[in-house]
């Protein structure tokens, strides 16, 4: 009777498992997703005030439906812990949670409100869209294998951060008091500077901190292709293995 059991579970496991996989399912997701997102953006004109009563039902509605698809892809995955902690159950989690606060006593809980701006990540599920999702999977691999790389990077920019606060501090501290009288003060030119954002709501009087900016902006853009570079190498090569397997697997057949 246990076999029989489990056999039907299975048979419903892999039912569900084919319904959730399903082309016409997926894009009925991706359309949902769309309609959330639009729903989000005209939530907030005041314009649209009126509306705020469907504005709340389309809440509710997105909630229940996005929640139903959540517990079926649990329900139907072959390895459950897997799912909830991979990317897409992740982003799948995210797109339910901001909603929660629609639930009597939840939303004015303190600080829960705050998850209702976090229904804008609900667009990143279209990423799960079959054309996407290959591309998705490439650039997450291609960032475990340099994440080594990266993390040095992160380190060798907060070095810089520090470095170029601390000469911009030296060269500008009394020309400009009040935006570079303090190192932690002079952080945020040299963040807006070494990512080559460049504001201009503050900037260097000084010879000295001229000169000494012209050199943080050079490094600052060499900071910047580094990561690209790295990325756009290991993604090349994936790209290439992957055509070697398709060319492979076509010789073959």
């Amino acid at each position: 009777m246990n076999n029989s059991l489990n056999t039907e579970q299975n048979n419903n496991k892999q039912g569900l498992s084919g319904i959730v996989e399903n082309t016409i399912f997926n894009v009925i997701i991706q359309l949902l997703i769309l309609a959330s997102a639009i729903a989000f953006v005209l939530e907030t004109e005041p314009e649209l005030e009126e509306y705020k009563f469907y504005f709340l039902i389309a809440d509710w509605s997105f909630l229940i439906l996005f929640t139903i698809e959540y517990v079926l892809r649990i329900y139907s995955a072959p390895d459950k812990k897997a799912f909830i902690f991979s990317f897409f159950g992740l982003v799948d989690l995210i797109a339910i949670l901001p909603s929660l606060v629609l639930i009597p006593g939840l939303g004015h809980l303190p600080g829960f409100h705050v998850l209702r701006i976090l229904r804008f990540l609900r667009v990143f599920r279209i990423f799960k869209a079959t054309r996407f999702i290959l591309a998705v999977d490439r650039m997450i691999e291609a960032l475990g294998e340099v994440k080594r790389e990266l993390l040095a990077l992160v380190i060798l920019s907060t070095m810089m951060v520090y470095l170029s606060a601390c000469g911009i501090y030296y060269f500008e501290k009394v020309a400009q008091p009040e935006h570079f009288g303090t190192i932690p003060k002079s952080m945020w030119w040299a963040i807006v500077s070494l990512t080559t954002i460049g504001y201009g709501d503050v900037y260097p009087v000084t010879p000295g901190g001229k000169v000494f900016t012209a050199f943080v902006a050079l490094i600052g853009v060499g900071l910047i292709a580094i990561p690209s570079g790295l990325l756009a190498s290991v993604l090349t090569e994936a790209r290439v293995e992957e055509r070697l397997e398709e060319e492979h697997e076509n010789r073959d057949s």
